[in-house]
């Protein structure tokens, strides 16, 4: 009588190879989640919080209606460049940093723009001259 064992070992190591797989991609999308909140507690948070709720004289950053409708270009442009008392963070953050944020914030805001890219948010960053040069 011969036994199908070695059939079955082939699935075995096909299962753990998905599984691997799946173990890998589950942590890179978790290290992404950790750098973005970790970026977003860096740059954003001092000043605008970590809810819905306003800190001080500054808007929050979740739970805005104009987030939702401006989109990521628009986060791009007002982190690069500053508005009002915000420092911009153009001296202070690489393209794919704001390009991080941006997205984050208009999707988690419910804006249906389409994501930035990291060239996208190049042609948008100020002219060295024109932008402190701060390190964080």
């Amino acid at each position: 009588m011969k036994h199908g064992y070695p059939k079955y070992l082939k699935a075995i190591r096909a299962i753990r190879v998905l599984s691997l797989g799946l173990l890998l991609a589950q942590a890179s999308t978790l290290a992404v989640a950790e750098a973005r909140e970790d970026l977003y507690a860096t740059l954003c948070a001092a000043c605008h919080g970590h809810g819905t709720a306003p800190v001080g004289p500054y808007p929050p950053l979740y739970g805005s209606a104009i987030l939702a409708t401006a989109g990521p270009a628009y986060i791009a442009i007002k982190a690069l460049q500053g508005a009002g008392n915000m420092f911009p963070l153009c001296g202070m953050a690489s393209d794919e940093e704001v390009t991080l944020l941006a997205n984050d914030l208009a999707r988690a805001n419910g804006s249906l723009q389409p994501p930035i890219t990291p060239a996208e948010v190049a042609v948008l960053r100020p002219a060295a001259n024109e932008c402190p040069d701060v390190e964080y």
